[in-house]
């Protein structure tokens, strides 16, 4: 095994480890009943029902979001000066 190898290999056990630990400290600390879902549900309802600016501000951020990754994708146009004119084409001009 490569030294390089070697390393990934470590971060990705690590990584796994934790994610172990965060689901199984999610799941402890979950409500287990449904009255301890109904009673945490409505407050947080409220709440939200209160602050529409939130609500609002968060939905101009993801329009504005989706505009700017539509801007990114889409291909630039290139500006071109108008084109000078040489010393013999204005002779050409004159009467």
């Amino acid at each position: 095994m490569t030294r390089d190898y070697v390393g990934c290999l470590i971060i990705a056990i690590v990584l796994m480890a934790v994610g172990l630990l965060f689901g199984r400290w999610l799941v402890a600390t979950a409500p287990t009943t449904v009255d301890d879902i109904e009673d945490s549900a409505p407050a947080f309802r409220n709440w939200l029902w209160r602050q529409r600016s939130l609500d609002l501000l968060t939905q101009v951020s993801l329009i504005f979001a989706g505009a700017l990754g539509v801007a990114a994708l889409l291909p630039a146009q290139e500006e071109t000066p108008p084109a000078k004119p040489s010393p013999g084409d204005l002779l050409e001009e004159s009467p």
